[in-house]
C-alpha cells in the first residue's frame, strides 16, 4: 500500500504540474484564428506572435508525459476500485491515450504553422490553421471516453471523490458539445471559438480537482506484519 499512496501522490503531482505547464502556455500565445480565418488574419498572427506560440506549442507538448503519468496512477486506483471484473479503468486508459496522441500530434502542427508554415503559401497557412483547430477539438472524443469511464467508477465507489464523479460526468456531456463546434466557421460555436475554449478550461479544471484529491485522499500507508 505504500506504493501504491506514493503513486498517487506522483500522479497527483504531475497532474498539477501538466495542469500549470499547459495554463502558462494557454496564456502565453494570445487565442489563435479561428475555423475558416481569412489566409491574412492567419499570417499576420503568426508574424506578430511567432515567438510566443513556438514556445507555447512546445509547452503544450511537454504535458503528455507529465499526464501520461496521472493516467497510470489514476488508473491503478479506478483498477483497485472497481475489483473483481475491472474494465472501466481499461477504457479510461484507452480514452486518454487517445486524447493525449492527438494533443501531441496537434502541437507539431501548430509549431510547424508557427515556425515557417506561414511563409509556404495563404493555402498552406489556412490548411495547418484549420487542421491546428480540428486536432484540439477532437482530442474531445478521447476526453469524452477517460473523463465519462472515470467519473462512472468515482460515482459507484467513491474513489478518489464521489462529489468527482457527477461533476466529470457534466464535463464529459459538455465535452460531446464542443466537439460539434467542429461543423461550425462563424458565431459563438466557431470552431477554436469561445465554446471550444470553455470546454477545454472546464476539462482542465475537473482534471487538477481529480489531480489535487490524489494527493489529499492518496491511500494510506500500511505496515507489514513483521
Amino acid at each position: 500500500m505504500g506504493s501504491s499512496r506514493n503513486a498517487s501522490i506522483a500522479g497527483g503531482a504531475a497532474g498539477i504540474i501538466g495542469w500549470v505547464v499547459f495554463g502558462v502556455a494557454f496564456a502565453l500565445a494570445p487565442t489563435p484564428p479561428t475555423l475558416e480565418a481569412s489566409a491574412t488574419e492567419i499570417i499576420r498572427y503568426s508574424t506578430e506572435h511567432h515567438t510566443a506560440t513556438l514556445i507555447a506549442a512546445f509547452l503544450f507538448a511537454t504535458t503528455a508525459p507529465l499526464f501520461i503519468v496521472w493516467t497510470g496512477a489514476l488508473a491503478a486506483r479506478l483498477r483497485d476500485a472497481e475489483g473483481e471484473g475491472a474494465w472501466l479503468y481499461l477504457v479510461f486508459l484507452g480514452g486518454s491515450t487517445l486524447a493525449l496522441a492527438v494533443l501531441t500530434s496537434v502541437s507539431f502542427i501548430w509549431m510547424a504553422l508557427s515556425g515557417r508554415g506561414w511563409t509556404a503559401g495563404e493555402g498552406i497557412a489556412q490548411t495547418l490553421s484549420d487542421i491546428a483547430n480540428y486536432g484540439y477539438i477532437f482530442t474531445g472524443f478521447g476526453s469524452v471516453v477517460f473523463v465519462g469511464a472515470a467519473a462512472l467508477v468515482m460515482m459507484r465507489t467513491g474513489e478518489v471523490g464521489r462529489v468527482l464523479g457527477p461533476l466529470g460526468l457534466l464535463v464529459a456531456a459538455i465535452q460531446v458539445v464542443y466537439l460539434f463546434t467542429a461543423f461550425f466557421t462563424g458565431g459563438v460555436m466557431v470552431g477554436g471559438g469561445p465554446v471550444t475554449i470553455a470546454g477545454f478550461s472546464l476539462l482542465g479544471l475537473w482534471l487538477l480537482g481529480v489531480s489535487v484529491m490524489m494527493i489529499v485522499r492518496a491511500p494510506a500507508s500500511r505496515k507489514t506484519a513483521p
